[in-house]
């Protein structure tokens, strides 16, 4: 058996705006993602299959956490499989997952998971596939994959497919925060009026980057009136993290996590002690230039 360990970071939304419904039921999204410094931790470890071990148990995993499915409903675990049938390896694939990245929030970690899955075993079985091969493989799993197997920050639009990479030069400093109530992607999507959407100025993540306009002008998250509708307390905690220093709030993805950017990462830290001393999560982490590091 051959084996590494990765850690598979969150992401969060500096801006997400929905364009429109498309034939397929999904919606085109215009989104700039970026990966923060919050991870889930993967053990992976290949070989040669046991004997008499069927096709359908060669791929096992295991996690720290009781909301991580084992199984097939697994994307980590999906992804191991979608990639040995596209290959035609036969061997055997063995995950154990150290979930630190909450449930169903919006930060992506089934999604990362998912993405070091493929990117770790496609290394492991000498790398015969190319970065964009897997990010197709990826969309089949999910809309964020593709973005975390390219692993920087990017523009992402169609449905999460269309990534590109983009220069990241500032690190931001962030508060993340939820109350640990899980929100439907589904249920978020299927509550949005489109056509309040659209009617929003195009988002444009320059002026963030260089500073030369307010960061609150700049979050913009098109979803968050619908998940509102479903968990009121999003934007309360948009709110708190205000109150607590941040330049500006935003959630990330469909939700039920927030975010804040802060002037700097002693005051992300002591405002994140604060609103865990409140009873939320809430954990303070920069942005990163690349979404997966080999674990120490």
């Amino acid at each position: 058996m051959i084996e590494q360990q990765v850690l598979a970071a969150a992401k969060v939304n500096l801006y997400l705006r929905v364009l429109g419904r498309r034939p397929d039921g999904y919606h085109d999204l215009d989104s700039v993602m970026v990966p923060i410094a919050l991870y889930d931790q993967l053990r992976i470890r290949i070989g040669p299959p046991a004997e008499f071990v069927p096709p359908q148990r060669r791929i096992t995993l295991t996690s720290d956490s009781s909301g991580a499915p084992s199984d097939s409903t697994n994307l980590a675990h999906r992804a191991a499989a979608r990639l040995l049938s596209h290959l035609g390896q036969d061997v055997n694939v063995e995950i154990h997952l150290r979930k630190r990245i909450p449930i169903g929030s919006g930060l992506g970690g089934g999604s990362s998971d998912a993405a070091a899955v493929l990117v770790t075993v496609n290394r492991l079985l000498g790398c015969p596939l190319r970065t964009a091969e897997l990010a197709s493989l990826g969309a089949e799993l999910g809309a964020d994959v593709p973005f975390f197997v390219h692993g920087r920050p990017a523009q992402v639009g169609g449905r999460g497919e269309d990534v590109t990479p983009m220069k990241w030069n500032p690190s931001l400093s962030l508060v993340v925060c939820s109350d640990g109530f899980v929100l439907s992607t589904r249920l978020v999507y299927s509550l949005l009026d489109v056509s309040l959407t659209t009617e929003r100025r195009a988002s444009s993540i320059g002026p963030l980057v260089s500073g030369s306009e307010p960061i609150s002008t700049m979050l913009v998250n098109d979803l968050e009136t619908a998940a509102a509708k479903v968990h009121p307390e999003v934007l309360s905690l948009k709110t708190r993290l205000v109150e607590h220093g941040a330049l500006g709030a935003l959630m990330t993805g469909s939700g039920s996590a927030v975010f804040g950017i802060w002037p700097d990462p002693e005051l992300a830290q002591r405002a994140a002690e604060q609103l865990r001393q409140q009873g939320l999560w809430a954990e303070a982490a920069q942005t990163l230039d690349e979404s997966l590091a080999v674990a120490s």
